[in-house]
C-alpha cells in the first residue's frame, strides 16, 4: 500500500512539474513575440541597426593581385588596408626598410556616402553592413567583389563594386549602384578623408613633402594645383578631374568618372605622431528623380614613379616635385633622362650616382675651362688692376676707373661679364638637384658604403642635443662635400684677394664670402638627402682635378702672358700710325 501510495505520489509531482514548465515555455514565447513585433517596429524607425552594426564583427574580404593587397570591411564596405607587396617602411629599430608598408591601415582611409529620402531620413554608408555578394575571376586577370548592403529604411539593396585587375596594376575600379533603393533626394554627398602614415627615416622631412594636390579643367585644358604642405589649409574648388592624397614617395589618388562641379578640400597638418596629416574630400552629386544612383571612380594606391604615373596620361606625374619653373625642367628632361640611362647598367645606385656626376661635369667642361681660362688671365693682369685702384682711389674717379678698367679688358681680349654668364647658367642646375634626389623612389632605401638610404641623410654620430640649422646627428658625407668645397675654393682662388676689390670700398670681401660657403652648405644639407651630398661631393673632386688638368696640360700661363703683351705692343703701334 505504502508503495502505491509514493507511485501516485510520485506522478502528481511529475505532473506538476510538467504543468510548470509547459506555462513557463508559454509565457517565454510570449515575450519572444513580443520583442520580436518591437524589434520589427524599431527596424523601421532606423533605431536597432545602428547598435547592431556598432556590435557586429568586423570581417574582412581580400582583393589583391602581384603588387597590391587590400582588405575590404564588411562594416561600412570600405577599404580597411592596402598593402604594398613590393615596398617597405622604415623600422627604426633596424634602421633601414625593413617594415611591411601600409598605405592605409586600420581604417585610415574612410570614405562615406549619404543619401536621404522624402521623409528626411537619412542613410549613411559608414553605418551599413555589407556582405560580399559575389566575387568573380573574368579574363586576364580581373576580379570583381561586390559588396551589397541592405537599405535599412525598406526594399532594395546598395552595391558597391571593386575592381581590381591585371598583375602589376596600382589602381583599383570603384562603383557604387542603387538597386530598388529610390525614393531619394538629389543630391548625394561623397566624404573622403585620409590620415597620412609615416614610413621613412625623418617625419619632419617627409611631413614637408606630404600634401593634396588637384587637377582642374578650364576650357580645354587641365592645370595642377595644390595646398600648402606645411600649414592648415582649405578649399573650395570648382571642375576637379582628380585629387590625390600624396606623400614623399607613394599617393593615393582619387579620380572620378566625370568632373566634380564643387568641391571641398581641407588639409590639416599633424606636428607629431604617427599620422603627417589628415586630407579631407567632400563633394556632392546630383541624380535624376525616379533614377537609381551609379556612380564610378578609380582609386591609385602606388609609388610615385615617373613612368608607371605618365602611362595614366591623365597628369598625375606632374604631383612629383620636381621644382617649380626652369627647375622642373632641367630635373624632368636633363637629371631623370641621364638617370634613367645609367639605370639601365644595374651598378649600385651609388656609383650611378658617381657616374651621372661625371657625364654632367663632362657635358658642362667647355664652361668650365672658359671660367678657368678667364681667371688664369685675371690673375696675370692683377699687377696692372691694382696699379689702375692705387692710381684713382677717389670716389669722383670711380667712373674713370671704370673706363680705364674696360679699355684693359679689351686690350688683353677678355670680358669679366662673360664668368658671371657661365656662373649664372650653372646656379639652376646647382639648385634643381635640391628637388630631385629627394623625389626619386629607385633611390629610396637604397644602401652605398656607410649610407643606409639615400633619399635621407648619414648618421655617423647622434648628438644628444640640437643644434639650429644643423640638427642632431653628424653627416660625414656632408662633412666630405664641405671640405671638398674649400679646398676648391682655396685652389681657384690661390688664397689671394679678389682683384677687382678696393681697399676703401664698403662692398664685403668676395673671398670672405667665398670661404663662408663651405659653412653655409655644413650647416644647410646637413639633413638633406645624402645622395644629393655625394653628388656635390663627387662634383668638386672633379672641379679640383679639372683644375690641376687645365693648369698643367691646356693653359700655358707664359704662353698667355706673351699674347698679352704682343697685344698691347700692335695696339700701341695702331695708335702711333694714326
Amino acid at each position: 500500500m505504502k508503495d502505491k501510495n509514493l507511485d501516485y505520489s510520485s506522478m502528481i509531482g511529475l505532473f506538476l512539474i510538467l504543468l510548470i514548465l509547459t506555462i513557463f515555455t508559454y509565457l517565454n514565447n510570449e515575450k519572444e513575440k513580443k520583442f520580436k513585433i518591437n524589434k520589427e517596429f524599431f527596424d523601421k524607425k532606423k533605431v536597432p541597426l545602428f547598435e547592431k552594426s556598432q556590435k557586429e564583427k568586423n570581417n574582412f574580404f581580400l582583393l589583391e593581385n602581384n603588387v597590391l593587397r587590400l582588405k575590404i570591411s564588411n562594416v561600412g564596405g570600405i577599404i580597411s588596408e592596402v598593402f604594398l607587396k613590393k615596398y617597405k617602411a622604415y623600422d627604426p629599430s633596424l634602421s633601414y626598410h625593413a617594415k611591411n608598408l601600409y598605405l592605409v591601415k586600420n581604417s585610415s582611409f574612410l570614405y562615406k556616402m549619404s543619401f536621404s529620402n522624402e521623409k528626411g531620413l537619412n542613410i549613411d554608408t559608414k553605418n551599413l553592413l555589407f556582405q560580399p555578394f559575389s566575387l568573380e575571376n573574368k579574363k586576364k586577370g580581373i576580379k570583381i567583389l561586390i559588396m551589397r548592403a541592405k537599405n535599412p529604411y525598406g526594399k532594395g539593396f546598395l552595391d558597391y563594386i571593386y575592381t581590381i585587375g591585371k598583375e602589376n596594376q596600382y589602381d583599383i575600379g570603384f562603383s557604387v549602384k542603387t538597386i530598388n533603393f529610390y525614393p531619394f533626394r538629389k543630391l548625394v554627398s561623397i566624404n573622403l578623408e585620409q590620415k597620412i602614415l609615416s614610413m621613412e627615416k625623418d617625419r619632419n622631412w617627409e611631413n614637408s613633402y606630404t600634401q593634396a594636390y588637384y587637377s582642374i579643367f578650364n576650357k580645354n585644358s587641365a592645370s595642377v594645383k595644390y595646398l600648402s604642405e606645411r600649414k592648415t589649409e582649405e578649399k573650395n574648388i570648382s571642375n576637379i578631374n582628380w585629387i590625390a592624397y600624396k606623400q614623399q614617395f607613394f599617393a593615393s589618388i582619387f579620380i572620378p568618372e566625370k568632373i566634380l562641379r564643387n568641391t571641398f578640400v581641407q588639409s590639416e597638418n599633424f606636428s607629431s605622431g604617427s599620422f603627417l596629416k589628415k586630407i579631407q574630400f567632400k563633394t556632392f552629386v546630383k541624380t535624376k528623380k525616379n533614377e537609381e544612383f551609379h556612380f564610378s571612380f578609380r582609386f591609385y594606391f602606388g609609388p610615385l614613379d615617373f613612368n608607371l604615373l605618365k602611362e595614366y596620361k591623365n597628369g598625375f606625374e606632374n604631383i612629383i616635385p620636381f621644382g617649380w619653373g626652369f627647375l622642373k625642367w632641367i630635373n624632368k628632361y636633363f637629371f631623370l633622362i641621364i638617370f634613367q640611362f645609367l639605370e639601365k647598367t644595374n651598378l649600385n645606385y651609388g656609383v650611378i650616382i658617381i657616374l651621372m656626376t661625371i657625364v654632367v661635369k663632362l657635358l658642362l667642361s667647355p664652361i668650365t675651362y672658359k671660367q678657368y681660362k678667364l681667371s688664369a688671365i685675371m690673375k696675370l693682369i692683377r699687377p696692372e688692376i691694382e696699379e689702375l685702384n692705387n692710381k684713382y682711389k677717389k670716389n669722383e674717379d670711380a667712373l674713370k676707373k671704370q673706363r680705364v678698367m674696360m679699355e684693359l679688358y679689351r686690350k688683353v681680349g677678355v670680358n669679366p661679364m662673360s664668368g658671371c654668364i657661365s656662373t649664372l647658367f650653372q646656379v639652376p642646375i646647382f639648385y634643381s638637384l635640391f628637388k630631385f634626389f629627394p623625389t626619386i623612389i629607385n633611390l629610396r632605401g637604397k644602401s652605398f658604403l656607410w649610407v643606409e638610404d639615400l633619399t635621407s641623410y648619414d648618421s655617423i654620430l647622434e648628438l644628444p642635443f640640437f643644434i639650429p640649422f644643423y640638427g642632431n646627428h653628424v653627416s660625414l658625407l656632408t662633412l666630405l662635400y664641405s671640405f671638398a668645397l674649400l679646398g676648391y675654393t682655396k685652389l681657384s682662388n690661390n688664397g689671394k684677394k679678389e682683384f677687382s676689390q678696393d681697399e676703401n670700398s664698403s662692398i664685403p670681401d668676395m673671398n670672405f664670402i667665398l670661404y663662408l660657403m663651405p659653412i653655409i652648405m655644413l650647416l644647410f644639407i646637413n639633413s638633406y638627402a645624402s645622395a644629393l651630398s655625394l653628388y656635390y661631393f663627387t662634383s668638386n673632386m672633379i672641379n679640383i682635378g679639372f683644375l690641376f688638368f687645365i693648369k698643367e696640360f691646356m693653359l700655358d700661363e707664359k704662353k698667355i702672358l706673351m699674347k698679352i703683351q704682343e697685344k698691347k705692343l700692335i695696339k700701341h703701334n695702331q695708335k702711333k700710325i694714326q
